[in-house]
């Protein structure tokens, strides 16, 4: 792939004026310098200002050096752009795109940025247009009746511009269901981006021209015409936006601001809900499947961080994951077509086998052992799939259909999971499908859930229960090894990885004790058990440090950390410590 550098320096510089930061590893201030004395300084240079000697690096690029604050501050305008990690780049597949512009280490801080516009997703619950909490409509807001949390969020800053519209309009915002979407949060997204096009008239245009916009591909379309009717006319015939001086709230406008929210916004993961958000810079990151780098937001300065989970080297695009890392390769693309508008052809959605875990991969009906079906070309989705082992081929058409109807299935056992039910779905489909296909995942995680559960809290088990906990502890590593390889950071699998590694020290820990009392392990085996029990809570303790406390996962960590003192008690009563 052939790529062509863009010179923006012009638009980069005017918002760097404006107070954003551009370079990577910042959060408003330009570059920082270690002040602090070493005796024996590591390395040292020449000022990149004044050329005297200097014994501190710049902590972006980590290449040059300065011998003060003051040359660091004369200095930052000519080193700024090759201070960033990342270049724009342009090429015919990906459009504009964000390269390495040096050889970048694991966890590489590549960006710190605000954005531009958070809101939101386009499908949504209701939620706190403030804090982003679910809601139950007991709390409106006194000026526009939104549903809120409470009056503390009345006041924050981004709820004030669909307030004002709201308010303006006279609109009455009636919500019956709090339980399932609501079109009218379809609305906020472009309140914001056309609020945000009047407040800042100047940012607006440097990142809308910055951004691909491949909206234009859907004109006529029924994406198309459903943003027409359910935003873009109830905004103007019912909110009344075209009507407000502040605002261009002509059609093109809004669709404009549809279609640039939904083709190049971040899923941005906040402590309550996961919205869309465009940023400066970041919204240029490219997709894939088995992405380069993870964004961690920061609540005290409402800001992302953009940082790498592997090396990426100079030249190479910068990555992120734009759809559900626990998907087939068929869903991925078909979602990323349909609301990206762009088709992925990365290196595991290239991999008919998926990083080796299988997880699109039939079964082979002729074949005595169990053998994988593939497509002979996971890029065309057309091609026929064949077993690796005889000449057994299926249609992609029968495929579709196969996942389809397993989909189906699954979707209606998880709405009341049993594990009757599920393990009945699980040995039936096994016959037809690769044991890790990602159907049958998402009833392992299920699964790894359910057992064991009925007599967790008692030291009365009979055989069938321990029976039970051995197919936990089975499933929890087969659950564990294809996450492993689909998202080694786990970056993107959080909930789901944490989870089964609190699971997983449950099995090691009540064999242990069980295997003890009878006399089956020794004292020093004993211990290494509840080592690793203690381990996997560490685990998920890492996995889940950064949740916040009244959410399900932070919730988790507590009790991690309770069972984890909990074993350290244990072990002392009985002489291991």
């Amino acid at each position: 792939m052939v790529t062509e550098e863009i010179s923006d320096k012009e638009k980069l510089n005017s918002m760097s004026e404006e107070g954003e930061s551009l370079k990577g590893g910042t959060d408003g201030t330009a570059m920082s310098i270690n002040t602090a004395p070493q005796q024996q300084p590591a390395d040292v240079g020449s000022c990149a200002t004044c050329s005297e000697f200097a014994e501190t690096r710049c902590t972006g690029c980590k290449i040059v050096f300065y011998c003060s604050r003051d040359c660091q501050k004369k200095g930052w305008n000519m080193h700024k752009d090759s201070c960033r990690p990342f270049a724009i780049s342009r090429s015919k597949e990906l459009g504009k795109h964000l390269i390495a512009s040096r050889d970048l280490d694991v966890d590489t801080i590549i960006v710190t940025e605000a954005p531009l516009v958070l809101a939101p997703k386009q499908v949504s619950e209701p939620l706190c247009l403030g804090c982003y909490k679910k809601v139950s409509g007991d709390y409106r807001c006194s000026k526009c009746k939104w549903p809120l949390c409470s009056n503390e969020c009345e006041g924050k800053p981004y709820h004030q511009m669909e307030c004002e519209v709201t308010k303006k309009a006279g609109v009455n915002i009636i919500i019956e269901d709090f339980n399932k979407p609501h079109p009218l949060y379809e609305l906020i997204a472009p309140i914001r981006c056309l609020v945000t096009a009047s407040n800042d008239p100047k940012k607006w245009r440097i990142c809308v021209e910055r951004y691909n916009n491949r909206y234009l591909q859907l004109v006529g379309g029924p994406q198309y015409q459903h943003n027409h009717t359910n935003i873009v006319q109830t905004l103007r015939n019912t909110f009344k936006i075209h009507l407000d001086t502040k605002l261009d709230g002509s059609e093109a406008s809004i669709h404009t601001a549809v279609g640039i929210m939904q083709t190049n916004h971040v899923p941005t993961k906040l402590p309550y809900a996961e919205l869309q958000a465009l940023f400066p810079m970041a919204s240029l990151v490219s997709h894939s499947c088995y992405p380069n780098t993870k964004s961690v937001w920061n609540k005290e300065k409402n800001c992302i961080t953009l940082q790498t989970t592997d090396p990426i080297k100079r030249g190479q695009p910068i990555t992120a994951l734009y759809t559900d890392i626990l998907w087939g390769t068929r869903a991925r693309r078909e979602h990323l077509r349909q609301l990206r508008l762009f088709t992925c052809y990365c290196n595991r959605c290239a991999d008919s086998t998926e990083l080796g875990t299988y997880f699109s991969a039939l079964r082979c009906p002729h074949c005595p052992s169990p053998t994988p079906v593939l497509s002979v070309r996971p890029l065309d989705e057309e091609a026929p799939w064949s077993c690796t082992n005889c000449s057994y081929e299926v249609s992609d058409e029968e495929v579709i259909r196969i996942n389809l109807i397993l989909g189906m299935e699954v979707e209606e056992a998880l709405c009341k999971p049993s594990i009757p039910s599920l393990e009945k779905l699980k040995k039936e489909w096994q016959k037809r499908v690769h044991k890790n296909h990602y159907h049958l995942h998402a009833v392992k995680h299920s699964l790894l859930q359910l057992y064991g559960r009925a007599k967790e809290k008692t030291e009365e088990k009979n055989e069938e229960d321990y029976k039970e906990l051995e197919k936990k502890e089975k499933i929890c590593k087969e659950f564990l090894m294809v996450c492993s390889s689909l998202d080694p950071s786990t970056a993107h699998t959080v909930s789901y990885v944490g989870l089964t590694f609190y699971e997983y020290h449950k099995t090691i820990l009540q064999f242990a004790k069980r295997n003890f009392t009878l006399s089956k392990l020794t004292t020093s085996q004993l211990k290494k058990r509840l080592l690793l029990s203690k381990a996997l809570l560490k685990k998920s303790m890492e996995i889940f440090k950064n949740e916040p406390q009244d959410t399900p996962e932070g919730q988790l960590y507590n009790t991690c950390m309770e069972e984890t003192i909990a074993i350290g008690k244990w072990m002392l009563a009985v002489g291991l410590v």
